[in-house]
């Protein structure tokens, strides 16, 4: 919604600034996931004798000795994705942050947030996901662990399965008042492009299944559901 010169009610700019908290601890989470790997994993590399591997994973000598060869990374990345529903769809906003092992396995945290939902009826008596700023708006916040696997990540055009599972909510607000908590996982595809100077981005969908969702006759199988968007990474990929 747009208020032009109005200021913002009390309870949207609370809604704003706890879902900045929850974004920005969702990364923090990442980060500090990065950094715990990263150390030990340095340390490793330090520690161990010089030899001069063979070119080619396939070589026996880089199977034998793989941790000496290893070369890691981290990114943070934003996405931007249109969530469909039973009935009815919207748009979520997110973030995560992963560590890189080999550049290849991504280890992290991500969190989405629904930004804008559509008019829709799960069933002829209830409305819900009228839009984030007007009375009887559904608002959801899910975010947990990440895990991926890029595959060519080293190619312009590059792909990686993951996914994303941990904690949900559901409800009238983002963190308070009335309500349904609810676990999740969701799958993942995207196919990237890679960017110059360290970045990529990519298209791709994703599954939302959950467990636990019972709000204003809303259940997990209206809230199950695909979605579809964008993605940028930037970090030492």
């Amino acid at each position: 919604m747009f208020y032009g010169a109005e200021p913002l009610p009390a309870d949207e700019m609370n809604i704003q600034k706890a879902t900045g908290q929850v974004l920005y601890f969702c990364l923090l989470a990442g980060f500090l996931a990065s950094v715990v790997t990263w150390v030990p994993t340095t340390a490793l590399a330090l520690d161990a004798e010089p030899v001069t591997p063979r070119k080619g994973r396939g070589s026996d000598l880089y199977m034998l000795n793989y941790n000496r060869f290893i070369e890691n990374g981290f990114y943070i990345g934003a996405t931007g994705r249109a969530a469909f529903y039973r009935k009815g769809w919207g748009i979520q906003g997110g973030a995560r942050a992963a560590f890189l092992v080999d550049h290849i396995f991504a280890i992290g945290g991500a969190c989405e947030v629904s930004l804008y939902q559509s008019s829709g009826s799960i069933r002829p008596d209830r409305y819900y996901a009228i839009n984030t700023g007007s009375p009887g708006a559904i608002r959801t916040l899910y975010g947990g662990a990440y895990l991926a696997y890029h595959i060519f990540h080293d190619r312009i055009v590059n792909f990686s399965l993951g996914a994303i599972a941990g904690l949900g909510r559901l409800g009238g607000d983002y963190l308070k008042g009335s309500g349904t908590r609810y676990y999740f996982v969701e799958p993942e595809i995207w196919i990237f492009v890679n960017l110059p100077r360290y970045a990529r981005i990519g298209i791709g969908t994703s599954y939302r299944h959950t467990w636990g969702v019972d709000y204003m006759g809303i259940g997990d199988g209206d809230f199950r559901g695909f979605s579809a968007g964008l993605q940028v990474q930037a970090g030492i990929l």
